[in-house]
């Protein structure tokens, strides 16, 4: 008897040494593979569903260590917790704002002899953050998670993911028009990044810092016109973006690995703003550029067509909730289409699918004809520029807004040197 249950012992001992070890660690290993492909393809719900799996197996792991040896080994629990962290950025990215408050406070609510290795780092703290504030847009929480990014900054750490996710709470900042905020964070990372190497082929995380910046400027501009407009602030933004185009290799944005749909809207308001000049040949370049720079938004957005707009993951035709206006925009579900209706359509950016829509529309209907270059297709050709000035126009509020003509002057000038 002695004998037979010391052999039961070894068999249980460390996961299972003998049949069940290898089967349970390929599974998990095979589940790690789809959980990285799943990422790739930004299919969040089953990425979040094979991570969960993996969680489930880590926790099946140590439960038969304990039971085996009564005793916890720090490397499963380190291993849960990567999970753990894994989880709270894909919930994150799915606009499960609720699940990534809930993995936080299960972390928390750890037992005791847990704790010091299931505990969050300052990444998933940070996303945790961003939730919170996502769910409720309190000054408390303005200015809780603005003084969480400071206590990083102040430390010197200049660590990629956490000043890109930082960035996630400048556009944040900047959607809810807390432009000072949004501004001073912003200018606190550029600080941090400045000494970073800048190359030309892949964008540092200096110029994607930069570009954000340069958006949030763009949208008080915008939204303040009246408040902006003495503040010679269109010398200091030509300048700025040009710095920028150059590096992201023009239209193309071949180079660009900033929110490309932001990146090319940018630049449209850019040359509107300047076209309204009394210099007729450049006004009417400026204008036709600015079209050119919509259009390339929705060329280059329509490859996506069957990514939800919000969260941007890949949907089936059957699953996907299309919207009835443009027959273009497509969600996981009524709650995402109503997150980007009035904003964040272009994340960060207060353009929602609202003024969007009728712009799709119009794009859509050329798209499907433009290969037979009939007149019906050169007919939609010619209404989708007009949408797509009307968009900025009136849909984006920039008629009668315009930058100084001298400084226009002086920057295309110097461009064209």
């Amino acid at each position: 008897m002695g004998k037979k249950s010391r052999r039961s012992n070894r068999k249980g001992h460390s996961m299972g040494q003998g049949k069940n070890r290898p089967v349970i660690l390929d599974r998990l290993l095979k589940l790690d593979e789809e959980v990285r492909e799943s990422k790739e393809n930004m299919l969040w719900s089953k990425a979040a569903h094979k991570i969960r799996e993996c969680i489930e197996i880590v926790q099946e792991i140590q439960d038969r260590i304990l039971k085996s040896t009564g005793t916890i080994e720090i490397y499963i629990l380190e291993q849960k917790a990567v999970c753990c962290m894994d989880l709270i950025r894909v919930e994150y990215n799915r606009y499960r704002f609720d699940n990534v408050l809930q993995i936080c406070n299960d972390i928390q609510m750890s037992p005791e002899n847990e704790k010091n290795v299931l505990s969050l780092d300052f990444l998933s703290k940070l996303y945790g953050q961003l939730a919170l504030l996502r769910l409720d847009v309190s000054k408390e929480n303005k200015d809780k998670i603005v003084s969480f990014i400071d206590t990083r900054i102040s430390e010197r750490i200049n660590d990629t993911y956490v000043v890109t996710t930082a960035l996630e709470a400048v556009r944040i900042l900047r959607s809810l028009k807390e432009y000072d905020a949004a501004i001073a964070l912003g200018e606190k990372l550029e600080r941090l990044t400045e000494n970073c190497e800048r190359v030309t082929s892949d964008n540092s995380i200096a110029d994607v810092v930069t570009f954000v910046n340069a958006v949030t400027h763009l949208e008080r501009y915008r939204i303040e016109y009246h408040q902006q407009v003495h503040k010679d602030f269109s010398k200091y933004f030509l300048v700025l973006v040009q710095e920028l185009f150059d590096k992201f290799d023009d239209i193309s944005g071949k180079n660009v690995i900033c929110q490309r749909d932001a990146y090319f809207m940018m630049i449209a308001q850019r040359e509107y703003l300047c076209h309204q000049i009394d210099d007729k040949q450049l006004s009417s370049q400026l204008c036709s550029n600015a079209i050119e720079y919509v259009e390339t938004y929705l060329e280059r957005a329509w490859h996506h067509e069957r990514h939800c707009f919000t969260c941007h993951e890949k949907r089936t035709t059957t699953e996907a909730l299309v919207c009835s206006g443009c027959r273009v925009a497509c969600y996981c579900s009524l709650d995402h289409q109503r997150m980007t209706w009035k904003k964040d359509a272009i994340q960060g950016m207060r353009i929602g699918h609202e003024i969007l829509c009728p712009l799709w529309k119009a794009f859509r209907k050329w798209k499907l004809v433009s290969k037979k270059g009939n007149e019906r297709a050169m007919k939609l050709r010619n209404r989708l520029d007009r949408e797509c000035l009307y968009f900025l126009s009136h849909g984006l509020g920039l008629k009668g807004k315009c930058f100084e003509e001298k400084n226009v002057h002086t920057f295309y000038q110097s461009v064209a040197e």
